[in-house]
């Protein structure tokens, strides 16, 4: 029961407020002696006393990879789900730095994005020291640059961080109010009208060395940004000088070809009307020669398939049989002997056996 979430908390970006940390992670925090000894039975008052008590950041550190105290504390919050007036409590808290990490982190990983830049925004004018203990060691780093790493990163302390739009997409969207203010908005509007780069011109002629470094890392990217402008544009007149010597080209081309052709058509008429001739005969002589070809593979094949009927030998059997009807038709005698003579010269013909006679 001790690692439930409270019944009364509500669901944070649609799941249990203690998924926003990775089960594995999850897992070892509750296996930790810290978590087992220390963050029993706590409420928000109580945590925020423990976190007086810290001395470092962090997320998983040493081979077995165990979770620091900022981190139970992390995960003991988002169990116990305090109210959003201790939140900012914690977040106002100037006296101790580790109490505010630790609002904003929480504030993080379950605030609405408005609401994370109003809040945190502030923590950027705090150049406080802080202990992170990393996986391998320590390092140090300041509450101004915690605050950049939660606005900007998506992960941090080994933790993925839910998604954060972008403030100038807020912005336009009438979420806020406009860009972030800075701490030195006054004082560059007291001495430069609000110009930033005049501001740091001044600071820079003042002898200030944090300006003076300023000023030449901005004159190195002007140059290296001028230099690529002029390189593109070199390339571009370039490729344009070379397409509009092959657009001459062209044009020349087609004007020679434009000259040799009415020199066919104009200057040597005979010249292009023999030539014309000379394709209509050969033309002519080549439909001739497939006509002939064709004639041929005709023949051949008659040749070699033969009729379905033998074709008679001549006219006159024709004729004979034009006149036998004609005698028929006058009704002559011997009519019907010389049909069926004629009609068994026929039959004899195609093989077959004589007409029976009656």
């Amino acid at each position: 029961m001790a690692n439930v979430t409270d019944p009364l908390a509500r669901t944070v970006h649609g799941k249990d407020p203690q998924n926003l940390i990775e089960y594995i992670t999850r897992q070892k925090i509750y296996d930790s002696i810290y978590w087992k000894e220390e963050c029993f039975g706590l409420s928000a008052s109580d945590v925020a006393t423990k976190a007086v008590e810290l001395k470092a950041l962090g997320g998983s550190y040493g081979a077995n990879n165990k979770p620091t105290r900022f981190l139970c504390l992390t995960l003991k919050l988002l169990q116990i789900q305090p109210e959003e007036g201790i939140v900012e409590e914690f977040l106002m808290n100037e006296d101790f730095k580790y109490v505010r990490a630790l609002g904003a982190f929480y504030l993080r990983l379950t605030g609405r994005p408005a609401e994370i830049y109003e809040q945190i925004d502030p923590m950027y004018n705090d150049f406080r020291k802080l202990r992170f203990r990393t996986p391998t060691g320590w390092k140090i780093t300041h509450v101004d640059e915690f605050a950049d790493e939660l606005l900007t990163s998506d992960r941090y302390c080994g933790i993925a961080l839910p998604h954060l739009p972008k403030r100038d997409v807020l912005v336009s969207a009438g979420y806020l109010d406009g860009p972030r203010r800075s701490a030195l908005t006054p004082l560059m509007e007291e001495q430069s009208g609000g110009d930033a780069e005049r501001f740091l011109e001044k600071l820079a002629e003042n002898g200030n060395a944090a300006a003076v470094v300023a000023m030449s890392e901005r004159k190195k990217r002007k140059r290296e940004v001028e230099e690529k402008e002029r390189s593109f544009r070199e390339q571009v007149g370039g490729r344009e000088s070379s397409r509009d010597g092959r657009r001459h080209e062209d044009e020349s081309d087609r004007s020679s070809r434009a000259r040799r052709d009415d020199r066919l058509r104009v200057g040597d008429r005979d010249g292009y009307y023999s030539q014309d001739r000379d394709e209509r005969t050969y033309d002519r002589d080549e439909r001739h020669q497939s006509s002939g070809t064709d004639k041929r593979k005709k023949e051949k094949k008659d040749k070699k398939y033969g009729s379905l009927f033998k074709k008679s030998s001549s006219k006159s059997e024709k004729d004979q049989y034009k006149s036998k009807r004609s005698n028929s038709d006058e009704g002559e005698d011997g009519n019907g002997a010389e049909d069926i003579d004629y009609w068994n010269a026929e039959r004899a013909k195609l093989g077959l056996k004589p007409l029976k006679e009656d």
